[in-house]
């Protein structure tokens, strides 16, 4: 077996950086046993679950009217600046607790798809808060320059395509690139 068959982007990079967010606290979700909202990636359960815990005096139907608010922030053309006050408002329903933020479910997703019409991406690593994906990660091998550079063109190109604007505004608030060096 060669080093090119045993240190893929997977082996290198992926794998060890979910094993960090384990440790970290998220939770690794398959999306073989998981429920997703197609057209915004939001996990309704994990979101119902979590909103209901961080609010413990709010009944079903308003959790409801929280997710279909939320899913309507996402088609503002406002560079997600609705959906991102939805989340950061503390005086409504907390879609997030920001005072003690333990009290929120974290989740890991792999490749999920972000699909509109007959085009998709699959981010290679998704974070979830409450069942919101918020995080997306790209991976590339270590000095990996030119993949790096051609998925951030890609990326730009994208999101510039108004068919993926809801999900900008849920996940993107702006770009953030990680080096991450494994030696081996």
């Amino acid at each position: 077996m060669t080093n090119s068959s045993v240190f893929t982007e997977d082996s290198r990079v992926k794998i060890p950086t979910i094993l960090h967010l384990i440790q970290l606290g998220y939770e690794y979700l398959s999306l073989k046993e998981a429920k997703c909202d197609l057209e915004t990636n939001i996990f309704p359960d994990i979101f119902r679950k979590a909103i209901a815990r961080l609010n413990p005096k709010i009944n079903s139907g308003e959790i409801d009217r929280a997710l279909e608010e939320l899913r309507l922030s996402l088609d503002n053309e406002d560079l997600g600046k609705a959906f991102f006050k939805k989340i950061t408002d503390q005086s409504g329903i907390k879609l997030i607790d920001l005072e003690d933020f333990n009290n929120n479910t974290f989740n890991v997703v792999t490749e999920l798809t972000y699909q509109n019409d007959d085009e998709e991406f699959r981010p290679d690593i998704i974070l979830l808060i409450n069942g919101m994906p918020l995080v997306f990660i790209e991976v590339k091998k270590p000095n990996n320059r030119d993949g790096v550079l051609a998925e951030r063109d890609r990326i730009n190109k994208r999101f510039k395509n108004p068919r993926f604007r809801r999900f900008i505004n849920v996940g993107l608030r702006g770009n953030v690139w990680v080096d991450i060096g494994i030696s081996g």
